[in-house]
């Protein structure tokens, strides 16, 4: 099939790499099938691109990528309906919000993307009691990041017999 996408042009895809969203994302509910795309010039980012609308796609990337300490519960009847019988076969992907001042960039970590590996069902979730926002600062995150690496440099150590 071929996918229309207004940031790669036309991209060529199989049933198989549709994701559905049965609830949709929130603010785009009536919008159920996505795809990943990954751009070597956009990594560690992806896109989620919308296959019925081709204006329509969201950056996105893996939460632990930025925010090490990242972790979702939920109680396994919110996952039900997406099939989710080992949380090993999820993955988690969170939006990120991209203004024009780039240090701005935020994830909402909020409102985190569980998918179905399994059966390429997906869900957005909206954690209620948890101490994540939907604007966690990406470049804040990465700053103190660093000053942690600065504090305790990473030893590399290589045992040899």
């Amino acid at each position: 099939m071929l996918l229309e996408t207004r940031q790669f042009g036309h991209l060529e895809i199989t049933d198989d790499d549709i994701i559905r969203f049965p609830k949709g994302i929130l603010g785009f509910e009536e919008l159920e099938q996505y795809v990943i795309i990954d751009h070597a010039d956009s990594q560690p980012f992806r896109w989620l691109q919308c296959v019925d609308t081709p204006d329509l796609a969201f950056v996105v990337v893996n939460p632990v990528i930025f925010f090490p300490d990242y972790r979702v519960e939920v109680h396994a009847k919110e996952v039900a309906d997406i099939g989710v019988d080992d949380p090993h076969d999820v993955e988690i992907l969170v939006i990120v919000t991209i203004p024009p001042q780039i240090e701005q960039m935020a994830a909402n970590l909020q409102g985190p993307i569980l998918i179905n590996a399994g059966n390429r069902t997906a869900k957005q979730l909206v954690l209620t009691n948890s101490e994540y926002s939907v604007q966690h600062s990406i470049t804040e995150q990465l700053a103190h990041i660093q000053k942690l690496k600065e504090r305790h440099p990473v030893a590399i150590v290589e045992l040899t017999r």
